[in-house]
């Protein structure tokens, strides 16, 4: 699995918070909260985050004024999460320094593609996504994400086995190299296992862009792409 990113939530409101550490949790991250700019100076002695989560709407120091201070000790990736919906206050947000820029309510999947934006330009753990009909697998995290649901985990069989299908679309796969390149979690699973985890997967993710090529394998045809 990729490296987890380290972020850190700088928000005084403690239910939404809560709510989106859990989002971003799931999806892989190791999210600390921080209700006041006090608490994130204690963050940053202790650990540096990799990415900075960060209200406006702070208690003891205005957001801004957290912004415009941390830019002259870090260039850590910073993104605002505000209710203002005064456009000036984004602009001087983004010239002060911030790197992105999300207004409340947050939606918890906006804000994590916002934060996967940010890592991957910052040179942070980068995302490999598999897309299929109705849903999307974020093999580095092993999160299957569908839209208006919470991240489901993938075992680590089910992220291998999709992972070599998936990287090389179309070409077809043997039962034999599927056991090899893929190994099941069970030690003694045979020859015919294969098609019974193909299975378990083609529900799991209610796709059919894993397709069986008689006689062959298995092979990954992308949606949108088939014949």
């Amino acid at each position: 699995m990729a490296q987890r990113a380290r972020i850190a939530l700088v928000d005084d409101d403690i239910d939404l918070a809560e709510t989106l550490a859990e989002y971003l949790s799931d999806l892989g991250h190791e999210v600390a909260i921080a209700g006041s700019v006090a608490a994130l100076r204690r963050l940053l002695a202790l650990q540096p985050p990799d990415l900075i989560i960060l209200d406006l709407g702070l208690p003891d120091l205005g957001g801004l004024e957290a912004l415009r201070t941390l830019r002259t000790r870090s260039a850590i990736p910073v993104l605002i999460l505000s209710a203002e919906a005064n456009p000036i206050e984004r602009i001087v947000g983004l010239e002060l320094g911030a790197d992105d820029f999300v207004g409340k309510p947050a939606e918890p999947q906006e804000l994590a593609a916002r934060v996967a934006g940010l890592l991957e330009r910052s040179g942070g753990p980068t995302r490999r996504l598999v897309r299929l009909e109705t849903a999307t697998v974020d093999l580095g995290a092993a999160r299957l994400l569908r839209l208006a649901a919470p991240p489901e985990r993938l075992g680590p069989g089910e992220v291998a086995l999709l992972r070599v299908l998936a990287q090389q679309p179309g070409r077809v796969f043997s039962r034999e190299e599927l056991m090899e390149l893929a190994p099941a979690e069970s030690l003694d699973a045979d020859d015919r296992a294969i098609d019974t985890r193909i299975a378990r997967l083609r529900r799991k993710l209610a796709t059919e862009a894993i397709v069986t090529v008689r006689g062959r394998g298995y092979a990954f045809i992308p949606p949108g792409e088939a014949e």
